[in-house]
């Protein structure tokens, strides 16, 4: 391993890479570094497994702020060789994690100029919407025989910091229906031509709300 210690004191960003798992992401002039012993962990290896990857020394060592002594810190290019030489579905889901994931939110917080906790939040929903998409998916074409070639769908998903269980639902619609909140909906059907909808379809909202307001007003 490359013995050189960065002195200065490093703020690493902790961000959510598994359920049970933080990946520390240095943000450094010359790019951004990794944990070593964080990486090698999301793939189920140690460390050796690394450097036997790579085949050559590798890494450099930081002091970080959260830790008492120096760690060892993956470059982004030796993290992406890793990622390259490692066939396993470990190194697959990091490269997914980190690629197209959070280096993009990152880079995008350094051009925006974004807060640390706006971009955890960011990073945090975009993986619970994956994981809750997915099985809302799952879910529901186990349960509703159909042709899945062109669909569309409605997804109810839920966040919650604290990562209690939760229960995402996934319903098919018609490729020629739309989703709108009750004022969206009059917007859309008040300009002619702007949403299709036949004169039964209206004659049946109309009836709808007439009845609606009668309760209203009669109460």
């Amino acid at each position: 391993m490359n013995t050189a210690i960065g002195l200065d004191v490093n703020t690493p960003l902790r961000l959510d890479f598994a359920k049970d798992l933080a990946m520390r992401v240095l943000r450094r002039p010359e790019g951004f570094w990794f944990v070593a012993a964080e990486v090698a962990v999301s793939m189920k290896l140690e460390v050796k497994d690394l450097q036997i990857a790579l085949g050559e020394p590798l890494g450099r060592s930081f002091c970080l702020a959260d830790e008492a002594e120096p760690v060892l810190c993956l470059s982004e290019s030796e993290l992406d060789e890793v990622l390259r030489r490692i066939k396993k579905p470990g190194a697959r889901r990091l490269r997914r994690w980190w690629l197209e994931e959070t280096r993009p939110a990152l880079l995008h917080e350094a051009g925006a100029a974004g807060t640390t906790e706006t971009l955890h939040l960011a990073l945090a929903l975009a993986a619970e919407a994956a994981q809750q998409v997915s099985r809302a998916v799952l879910d529901t074409v186990l349960r509703e025989p159909g042709p899945w070639l062109h669909s569309r769908w409605v997804l109810t998903l839920d966040y919650a910091p604290n990562n209690q269980q939760r229960w995402p639902q996934g319903r098919l619609i018609g490729l020629d229906s739309s989703v709108s909140t009750l004022s969206g909906m009059a917007e859309l059907i008040a300009p002619p031509g702007k949403m299709p909808v036949s004169k039964a379809e209206l004659v049946k909202l109309a009836t709808a709300c007439q009845l609606r307001l009668a309760e209203r007003i009669g109460s």
